[in-house]
């Protein structure tokens, strides 16, 4: 769209404001109700998609009945000659990243301020069942008042749907996601709650609390690493003010605040000088109690060893004494018979040597990571074993169906024809998607296909791209989905 361009009748656009992953913002003013408003519109590649036209559709649905001060409205939602659009509120300001940026920083009051607007407009939300899933500074927009209103529910869903679906399973900014979002489960309103922790880290220290070489790493330290203490950044943060950042963030999601509404109770008096020595939250799950046996109770006590070898050598002496007697007398008679329990013996010992020698060969356990399924079972045949148990599991390094580890593992010795279990890979548990708009179609799909991606394609004619060039994707780049239940579809031209 260009400026003074009019779409429906109605808008009459001003000026571009912005692009985001699926639409472009324009400052636009209504012709009928005489106001600036901001116009979506959805991106001229993704027009013809009807998931993402759903999305962008659910976007106005899961706003229009979100009516609070710190909910950005949406006015209205339609088409004009093929281009989908939508008319929200337009806020005069800057989004939350940037106001951070230019204000930091910011005084501890006014954090809690802008949080406690930012947490009642979350909190309407899900009292409407709505989970935004993507909360962030960027979706935070800052009028000139210092009001805060969320943006972008693009991703969000309501609770009932969210359950009746497992596609892009993962999807939100991989610096504000949850653990469990980064796992690949579904979000819960512990998982916004969580994403509102990493904004108040972010306004108390100016910075995200992982930094990564790309998406994928930061993801696993958010499932992984203790969250960065806000007051070894600053140590004039109350300890109450941390306490807060702490449990919003907690890695399992039942430590977290049961409600937005408690964490904000909670928020409200965390400059209170009555919480002046509390001390630093640590999660419940992280404190329970192991019972640790004693070793003393399994060791033998000094004095009753020496007691034992006190009463135990003189008798044994004196039986050593006896049998040695009884050998100087021994009957000659018994010296032959000796002989022959000798000469037995060996006997004996000959008839296990020959019963172990025909014993199966001993073989060592080949290397078939990395291998298909086909490909272990051969080499598996090859070296006398058969194949056990095939179990499959998530593996972040090791490609879809390739084989990840044998049971017992690579380079054991064992008899030959035993069962060796092998586990295969499921692929990735989460993966970052890319921007391939413009790339070579068959070597996009042949490596998502090797991450456990389910690729489709559709022709399109077109003079833009040359042939065998991807024009269109239905994932958004940078979000982080889970491969082995998601499918991308990509249009082609030829």
């Amino acid at each position: 769209m260009t400026p003074n361009q009019t779409l429906n009748g109605r808008y009459r656009i001003i000026d571009a404001l912005g692009e985001g992953g699926m639409a472009d913002v324009y400052l636009a003013h209504d012709l009928i109700l005489k106001r600036n408003v901001a116009v979506k519109l959805l991106r001229f590649d993704l027009q013809n998609d009807d998931q993402t036209i759903k999305r962008f559709q659910r976007e106005a649905l899961s706003t229009t009945e979100l009516v609070h001060p710190n909910i950005v409205s949406v006015y209205d939602v339609g088409e004009d000659n093929g281009i989908h659009y939508l008319v929200m509120e337009y806020v005069d300001g800057t989004d939350l990243k940037r106001y951070i940026k230019a204000n930091f920083p910011i005084p501890y009051q006014k954090v809690i301020n802008i949080m406690e607007q930012i947490l009642s407009g979350v909190a309407t939300a899900h009292d409407h069942d709505i989970i935004h899933r993507d909360l962030k500074p960027q979706n935070i927009l800052m009028d000139k008042k210092g009001n805060a209103k969320i943006s972008d529910f693009g991703v969000a869903l309501a609770q009932e749907e969210q359950t009746l679906t497992q596609t892009n399973a993962v999807v939100g900014s991989v610096h504000y996601l949850s653990p469990e979002q980064a796992r690949g489960h579904l979000a819960t309103k512990r998982s916004d709650i969580y994403s509102l922790g990493i904004i108040l880290y972010e306004m108390l220290t100016g910075r995200v609390p992982f930094e990564g070489e790309n998406a994928v790493s930061i993801a696993i330290k958010h499932y992984q690493n203790q969250i960065p203490y806000v007051r070894d950044f600053d140590p004039r943060i109350p300890q109450a003010l941390e306490n807060v950042v702490l449990r919003a963030t907690a890695k399992n999601p039942f430590d977290r605040y049961k409600s937005v509404t408690e964490m904000a109770d909670d928020l409200s008096t965390a400059l209170s000088v009555k919480r002046a020595d509390e001390k630093r939250f640590v999660a419940p799950s992280l404190t329970d109690e192991t019972i640790i046996a004693d070793a003393s109770s399994f060791e033998t006590d000094a004095k009753d060893v020496a007691e034992v070898k006190a009463t135990v050598a003189p008798q044994a002496t004196k039986q050593v004494s006896q049998i040695t007697k009884k050998r100087r007398n021994r009957h000659p008679l018994r010296k032959r018979i000796a002989i022959v329990m000798g000469i037995f013996l060996v006997l004996i010992s000959g008839i296990a040597i020959a019963f172990y020698l025909s014993f199966p060969k001993v073989v060592t356990i080949p290397n078939v990571t990395g291998m298909t399924q086909a490909q272990a079972t051969k080499v598996l045949k090859q070296h006398d074993l058969k194949v056990g148990h095939i179990t499959r599991t998530g593996d972040q390094k090791i490609d879809y169906r390739r084989v990840i580890e044998t049971l017992p593992s690579k380079n054991k010795q064992v008899q030959a024809g035993v069962s060796v279990n092998v586990v295969m890979s499921q692929g990735p548990n989460s993966y970052v998607v890319d921007n391939y708009i413009g790339d070579s179609y068959a070597k996009v799909a042949k490596k998502l296909r090797a991450k456990g991606f389910k690729v489709e394609k559709s022709i399109v004619q077109t003079a833009q791209f040359d042939q065998g060039k991807i024009i269109y994707q239905s994932v958004v780049p940078d979000q982080v989905v889970v491969p082995r239940v998601t499918t991308i579809r990509f249009s082609v031209s030829n």
